[in-house]
């Protein structure tokens, strides 16, 4: 009998997917610990999550757009990361002067360009993946008319410390030294939270993702929140480029190709339905840091880029068609 209660306990644990993730999350430290002793260190630790930071932020945009339902995905992203980059680099032009003006340029840009994506979906009837794929390649084309493949201007040392720099203290005889985008990114992470899981906003979210003819009967706009979660996927992409401006010091036109679909997997790692209406960001977090790991892994073991993409592909396609299965099963 304790046998039994023992198992389907363990069966609930491991049928939520954020706990998943973070199993597997512990399980890909410990392969890379056996790999390269010491990667488990705290000084390593704070690396990796300062390189995850980036893809975080990105997922966080499409955690929003996945819960707002309709099957709902974003593929612009890379390229407005990539916006983020280079118009946050031409405004800032290396002084710290310009940057509360390069932010608000850039946080501004990146939510009227998702704005269009959320226009066309919500609106026109055009589907999220073609959609966003399309305004993808305009944006890119169009960064590539304006810079004409010259990136003028660059990081200030502000944004630099806040890409590169950490918050240095002491504890015993220990220095301890955390990034400050990891601090950024715990504090972003719980005020997510917040507004996903105790607001009115979170609940008009799931609430439209899991039924949307329900919310429609109760008076809310739908089609404007909905329209509303591209725009705001737009201003964290351009965010999270602005930021790596900070960290990587010179931006180029591939910047965000990296961050595409690696954010949708990320959260769907993490628990986030396609479907809408169901998911946490937390769970996205834990996806992040899982992709980057192993990501970190393999550069490790000197595997080229061909390797690197096959072996990643070939591990993600596993983990969703088990993800699959079992939800089948359910």
């Amino acid at each position: 009998m304790r046998n039994n209660k023992f198992l389907k306990g363990l069966a609930k644990i491991l049928n939520n997917r954020v706990i998943t993730a973070f199993i597997l999350l512990i399980i890909v430290f410990i392969i890379g610990e056996i790999i390269v002793p010491g990667f488990v260190y705290f000084s390593h630790i704070m690396t990796v999550l300062q390189a995850s930071f980036f893809l975080g932020l990105v997922a966080l945009g499409q955690t929003i757009v996945l819960v707002s339902g309709k099957e709902g995905l974003d593929l612009s992203v890379g390229s407005i990361f990539t916006m983020g980059a280079i118009i946050g680099a031409a405004v800032l032009d290396g002084k710290n002067i310009n940057l509360p003006v390069a932010f608000a340029v850039i946080l501004v840009l990146g939510f009227a360009l998702g704005l269009v994506n959320g226009i066309g979906i919500s609106f026109l009837g055009i589907a999220p993946l073609i959609m966003t794929m399309a305004w993808g390649i305009v944006i890119q084309g169009a960064l590539l008319f304006i810079s004409k493949g010259s990136y003028q201007g660059g990081a200030s040392s502000i944004l630099e410390s806040l890409g590169n720099g950490y918050l240095e203290f002491g504890i015993f005889s220990h220095n301890i030294r955390i990034p400050w985008v990891v601090i950024i990114w715990i504090i972003i992470i719980l005020i997510a939270m917040f507004i996903f899981k105790r607001t009115t906003i979170g609940y008009i979210l799931y609430g439209i993702g899991a039924n949307d003819r329900a919310a429609n009967l109760l008076g809310i706009r739908t089609k404007v929140v909905r329209m509303s979660t591209y725009g705001f996927s737009g201003l964290l992409a351009a965010l999270s480029g602005m930021l790596f401006l900070g960290y990587a010091g010179q931006p180029h036109l591939t910047l965000g190709d990296k961050y595409v679909l690696p954010s949708v997997i990320a959260v769907v790692i993490g628990g986030v339905s396609f479907g809408g209406g169901y998911g946490s960001y937390i769970g996205a977090v834990a996806g992040s840091i899982f992709l980057t790991t192993m990501t970190s892994i393999l550069v490790t073991l000197g595997l080229n880029e061909s390797g690197r993409q096959i072996i990643t592909g070939s591990v993600l396609l596993i983990l969703l068609m088990a993800y699959t299965i079992r939800r089948n099963q359910v």
